[in-house]
């Protein structure tokens, strides 16, 4: 034990749920160990039995993470409430978001590891917000699909508004929802009832997700909806304006 950092190998359930409850304010904790997880919410997740990284945030923000891919399996953003417990002998790591209700649970079969550090936090300069993504696929909407017509730029609805409406070749609306990051499944719902509003208008409609990134529980609920992805990385969206348009996934 130092003053920047709390390392504990092999804990019992108890110390390890008393050490996260005590240092999820320090910076970061992390925990590896054999775990299953479940989200429920607006849909439902989980992931069985296997040697996972879980990472905690002062913030709130919640991360569970294995050995391939940038993005985590399952997370919660800043703002959920984090607490950690022992039932049934096992340790217990619970986040919840209250707003939309959304719950990750952890139960951990063994801990083989729990790390608390001090880390700090910056404000990231960003090159080419949210708005100039828009801006830049609207002034070249073939980056997105050729024959695109663009019909509106944050065009509103009742529950949001729609980053870019457009109408495909064969007159269908297309919904484009645009993330300059990585794209979690709350992107995928939103673009989702985008998408059903104008279907109950009687109008046919498809969704186009374009992001720098998506979440593997994103894509899986991406395609369950019958909606596409693009994956277009800001820094390079300029350069891309003289290129063939970005293949659906």
């Amino acid at each position: 034990v130092s003053s920047s950092y709390v390392y504990l190998e092999k804990p019992t359930a108890e110390a390890a749920a008393r050490a996260i409850n005590t240092e999820k304010k320090r910076g970061v904790v992390v925990v590896v160990g054999v775990c299953e997880v479940q989200y429920t919410g607006r849909a439902v997740a989980s992931l069985k039995q296997g040697r996972r990284l879980v990472v905690i945030k002062r913030d709130g923000t919640l991360l569970v993470h294995e050995a391939e891919k940038a993005q985590p399996k399952i997370w919660q953003p800043p703002g959920s409430a984090t607490a950690a417990y022992v039932e049934g002998g096992r340790l217990v790591v619970k986040s919840v978001r209250s707003r939309p209700f959304e719950t990750v649970k952890a139960v951990f079969l063994t801990v083989d590891f729990i790390g608390a550090f001090d880390v700090g936090a910056t404000e990231l300069e960003l090159v080419g917000s949210e708005k100039d993504v828009v801006d830049a696929l609207v002034a070249a909407p073939w980056l997105i699909e050729e024959g695109l017509e663009i019909v509106g730029v944050e065009v509103p609805t009742d529950v949001g508004h729609i980053d870019i409406l457009a109408k495909d070749r064969e007159g269908r609306y297309v919904v484009v929802e645009v993330k300059r990051d990585l794209a979690t499944h709350e992107a995928v719902f939103q673009l989702a009832r985008y998408v059903e509003i104008y279907k109950k208008k009687g109008h046919e409609a498809r969704g186009i997700l374009v992001a720098g990134d998506i979440s593997s529980s994103a894509l899986e609920y991406l395609k369950r909806h019958g909606l596409q992805f693009i994956k277009i990385n800001p820094r390079e969206l300029t350069a891309r304006t003289n290129k063939k348009p970005a293949k659906l996934v």
